[in-house]
C-alpha cells in the first residue's frame, strides 16, 4: 500500500509523483480517459514517442487529438508504472500532468479528502463500504467510468464518475425533470467560447430536490448544484458528490466504494 498528501488545485486532486528522477505534480482525474503528459516533459530524452495519436471528445462532442508517448518509470509514492501511455498535451503551469485511470491498472485507489490523502492499494486488498457498479468505457489507452444517477422526476440516466468535474453537470434536456425551467428567475445562464474555439450556453441552477446513484440511495445529495449544457453525456457526476466521502475508484472490479462520509 503507498499513500501520499495531496493538495488542491481549485476542486482537483494534486499529487506528488517522479519522472525520471524528477519531483513533478500531476492531477489525479477519474474522466479524463488517457493520462496526459505536458509538451515540455514529452520532449524529454527518457520519454518515448510513438507514431500514433489518440483522439477524444470532449463532453461537449468537440474532437481533440494529440500525440502519445511512453513514458519511463513514473511513480506515485512506492507505486510505479514503468512504460504507461500518455498524451501529450501543452497544460500550462500549475501542474505537469493529469492521471488517468489506467495508470492505477488493476489497483484500487481510495481518495480520502478529509485526511489530503491518496493511497494505491495492493493487490487484493479489500476496501469496504458502499459498493456501485461502473459501466467502463474503453479506447485503445483510454478508460471512461460510468453509473447510473436517479433525477429528481425517478429517471435514472448514466453518467460519467469525474473527480475533474466540481459539480454535477447534466445535458439541458434534463432541466425540467429537475423541475427548472431556462427562463426561470432561479436559472442563471451564461455564454461564452472554450478554448478549442466552441461556443457553448451553461445554465446554473439548484435543484429543488435530489439526486442519487441508482446502487446506493443512502448517497442522496439534497438541493444540489447543477449545470446544464448541451453534452455527448446524459451528465457527468463529480468531485461535490463524491468527496462527500472516502472515495475508492476500482477500474479492473468495475466498481466504487465510498465508505464512511467524509469530515467537511
Amino acid at each position: 500500500m503507498s499513500t501520499v498528501h495531496f493538495d488542491r488545485v481549485a476542486h482537483l486532486v494534486r499529487v506528488p509523483v517522479r519522472l525520471g528522477g524528477d519531483d513533478l505534480r500531476f492531477l489525479v482525474d477519474t474522466g479524463i480517459g488517457v493520462t496526459v503528459v505536458n509538451k515540455r516533459l514529452a520532449e524529454r530524452a527518457e520519454v518515448e514517442p510513438l507514431d500514433r495519436t489518440y483522439a477524444g471528445r470532449r463532453m461537449s462532442g468537440q474532437l481533440v487529438e494529440a500525440p502519445l508517448v511512453r513514458l519511463p518509470v513514473l511513480s506515485v509514492g512506492a507505486y510505479e508504472v514503468c512504460g504507461h501511455v500518455a498524451a501529450a498535451v501543452d497544460l500550462g503551469e500549475g501542474f505537469d500532468g493529469i492521471l488517468g485511470p489506467t495508470y492505477f491498472g488493476d489497483r484500487t485507489v481510495t481518495t480520502d479528502p478529509a485526511a489530503a490523502t491518496l493511497t494505491v492499494h495492493d493487490s487484493g486488498e479489500d476496501v469496504v463500504g458502499i459498493e456501485v457498479p461502473l459501466e467502463i468505457h474503453r479506447d485503445g489507452p483510454s478508460a471512461d467510468p460510468f453509473a447510473e444517477l436517479v433525477l429528481p422526476s425517478g429517471r435514472t440516466v448514466l453518467v460519467e464518475v469525474d473527480t475533474g468535474s466540481d459539480r454535477l453537470i447534466l445535458d439541458t434536456r434534463f432541466m425540467a425533470e429537475c423541475g427548472l425551467d431556462a427562463d426561470g428567475p432561479e436559472v442563471a445562464s451564461r455564454e461564452g467560447v472554450d478554448e478549442t474555439g466552441h461556443s457553448y450556453v451553461r445554465y446554473d441552477a439548484v435543484v429543488p430536490g435530489s439526486v442519487h446513484l441508482a446502487a446506493a440511495p443512502q448517497t442522496a445529495q439534497d438541493h444540489p448544484g447543477v449545470t446544464f449544457q448541451e453534452i455527448i453525456h446524459d451528465g457527468l457526476v463529480g468531485a461535490d458528490y463524491l468527496y462527500r466521502y472516502r472515495f475508492t475508484f476500482d477500474l479492473t472490479g468495475g466498481r466504487m466504494v465510498l465508505s464512511p462520509p467524509a469530515t467537511r
